[in-house]
């Protein structure tokens, strides 16, 4: 019943907009007017449907103003009820007593219903039902209808949906995680105990009045006989936070605990609103990367080795639900990064496959990345955004360490074998077709030693082949540092549609100006390859000036040469660029060649054709 408004920490002003819908004669009009009134004198000429009506912010006890909204019971004005609907923040069903539908009913012919405990008997089973319902009460009394909206309006400013499961009567794991992020807020210093100063703490953040001792200890009696976990010799513990908190919400003060969270960061999807996060710290052009600052690398090392006690460099799926505790959600247990990572036999991560996720989480959403440090208590800067892409070309090396390869290919041409492999899966005949959605894979790969002998973070990204193109468009290229083609070498017919794809997204990222390196690959080597592949491979990449394809069988596990190949070429931006000219340029040279093909006769024509597709760059000259 209720859309929530994308409230941040300090709330907003925008109105709440409050529609009023209803059968024919159910009060509709009525009611708003009575609202505003608060009158229960009949009102003479009562239009059919109000225009709409805002009721200030000093009526309601959030400081909101509300837009009420009055619609038609007309058949031909449908339509527009649902569009109102549909925009909604709070919806008011109106409906007369004999006619239970769901949430302020008026008595009209049978009195016996007359009163509150009357309706809540009508509409409980209702109730029980949907669960979405806030409360349902008998507005005939008009000195009470504008408590209508009052409600209307409370739902929507505080929620109860993302704090509370009516189903399981449990406060949701999301609302767990923010106040499990409160109380180490605030109990740090105090041995993650509750103490009195702890709660006089929270009062203080939420602007109410100190409590008095003897108010404390009866809080600590109170939590002690009905939560026994939740207190000890210091004071409250988690479990009687969390306690309290869910009485308040069982009790229909569901506004003091969305006081705490909010003064704590929180919006109404209980995600850290958007002013504690840094957006202007990763702000980026398409050929920029984000990466973990070398402090918030440490921070993470230390973060691991804390919590791997027996150092045994394994960090199981226990302790990694830890790391995210007090996170919204642990983001690592959803795709793309849930199958992204090298795992060990339980499950777990060593510290190279923990660093890598941060990494692969912070370059492709850093606001969720910094989201997750900030729930860890980081203190400082967390990211930093890398230099461009072309200034990389020109001083001829790239000073990033986590670097993102797309991996390009026809289907079946061996690209989800190549990202099992990367991340330690072994080969699956049965499972190695592919999928439709894109993957990733990461992993640290050891430097060849020509620039600095250390490990870089590589991101291997499967691109799924499109019927409108490749990618969503040119500039999304500018992520990609390397790009690699795969090809089936037993297949002639894989590699003509990986050399034609090799040309497409050359000229996409040439016209783009986002030019990168490009290799090709070629796959399934244990299989016989076709003939003439090799003079055929060799001769398109010395046409397309790039090194020539390199030879892998994921089957037989031959793969560790290609992956610092991708990382040296990325390495070293200012090599391995295809030789594309522009879309405009190769359309006017295709345009004079075909013409001049005309007279000499359509059957060579369509040889010319086919043979610029195989060997663009060749014929480019």
């Amino acid at each position: 019943m209720m859309r929530m408004l994308g409230l941040g920490y300090s709330g907003s002003p925008k109105p709440v907009r409050i529609v009023v819908v209803g059968e024919k004669g159910t009060g509709k009009t009525s009611l708003i007017i009575a609202a505003l009134n608060e009158s229960s004198q009949p009102q003479p000429n009562i239009p059919p449907v109000l225009p709409y009506t805002t009721f200030p912010s000093e009526w309601f006890r959030d400081p909101i103003p509300a837009t009420i909204i009055d619609t038609s019971s007309k058949p031909e004005d449908r339509e527009k009820v649902v569009k109102e609907v549909k925009e909604a923040d709070a919806i008011v069903l109106t409906f007369i007593v004999r006619v239970p539908i769901i949430m302020a009913g008026c008595s009209v012919t049978n009195r016996e219903y007359h009163n509150q405990s009357g309706i809540e008997i009508i509409t409980t089973s209702i109730r029980e039902q949907y669960l979405e319902i806030e409360t349902c009460f008998d507005w005939s009394a008009h000195h009470i209808a504008r408590k209508v909206f009052w409600y209307a309006q409370h739902a929507v400013t505080n929620p109860v949906g993302p704090i509370y499961d009516k189903e399981t009567s449990s406060l949701k794991p999301r609302c767990v995680a923010a106040l499990t992020r409160v109380f180490v807020l605030s109990t740090r210093d105090t041995d993650f105990i509750l103490n009195e100063a702890g709660l006089n703490n929270i009062q203080a953040q939420c602007c109410y009045e100190p409590m008095t001792p003897s108010q404390i200890r009866g809080l600590i009696d109170f939590v002690q006989a009905r939560s026994p976990l939740g207190v000890d010799e210091n004071g409250i513990t988690i479990e009687g936070f969390l306690f309290i908190n869910k009485y308040l919400v069982e009790q229909g003060r569901i506004r003091k605990v969305w006081d705490i969270l909010r003064k704590f960061g929180y919006n109404n999807e209980l995600r850290l609103a958007d002013d504690m996060i840094p957006y202007s710290s990763f702000k980026h052009m398409p050929d920029q990367s984000v990466e973990l600052s070398d402090e918030a690398t440490r921070f993470l090392r230390g973060v691991y080795k804390n919590l791997d006690e027996h150092s045994a460099n394994n960090l199981g799926p226990q302790m990694i639900g830890f790391v995210f505790q007090i996170s919204p959600e642990n983001p690592w247990s959803i795709a793309p990064y849930k199958d992204a990572s090298e795992k060990t036999d339980d499950g777990g991560l060593s510290l190279e496959a923990f660093l890598s996720l941060w990494n692969l989480l912070t370059l492709i959403d850093p606001a969720r990345s910094l989201e997750c440090l900030i729930c860890l208590c980081y203190p400082s800067s967390a990211v930093r955004v890398t230099r461009r892409r072309a200034i990389d070309r020109k001083e001829q090396n790239s000073e990033r360490r986590v670097f993102q390869c797309f991996v390009f290919g026809p289907k079946n041409a061996g690209k989800s074998a190549l990202l099992n492999r990367f991340i330690g899966r072994q080969y699956d005949d049965e499972n190695n077709n592919g999928s439709n959605e894109e993957r990733y894979a990461v992993n640290m790969v050891e430097n060849d030693g020509v620039t600095e002998d250390v490990k870089k973070t590589l991101v291997l990204k499967e691109i799924q082949m499109q019927e409108d193109g490749f990618l969503s468009s040119n500039e999304a290229l500018g992520a990609c540092d390397v790009a690699i083609f795969l090809y089936d070498s037993s297949d002639e017919s894989s590699w003509k549609k990986a050399i034609d794809l090799l040309v497409k997204v050359a000229t996409a990222s040439e016209d783009a100006g986002l030019k990168f390196p490009c290799l090709m690959v070629a796959a399934k080597t244990d299989l016989d390859s076709f003939p003439e592949a090799i003079q055929e491979a060799t001769r398109a990449t010395q046409d397309l000036g790039i090194e020539a394809p390199i030879p892998i069988s994921s089957k037989l596990g031959d793969c560790d040469n290609l992956f610092q190949k991708i990382l040296t070429a990325a390495e070293h931006p200012h090599l391995g660029i295809p030789k594309i000219k522009s879309k405009k340029k190769r359309s006017r040279k295709l345009m004079k060649r075909s013409l001049m093909l005309v007279s000499i006769g359509t059957g060579a024509l369509i040889v010319g054709l086919a043979s610029f597709r195989l060997y663009a760059a060749r014929k480019q000259r």
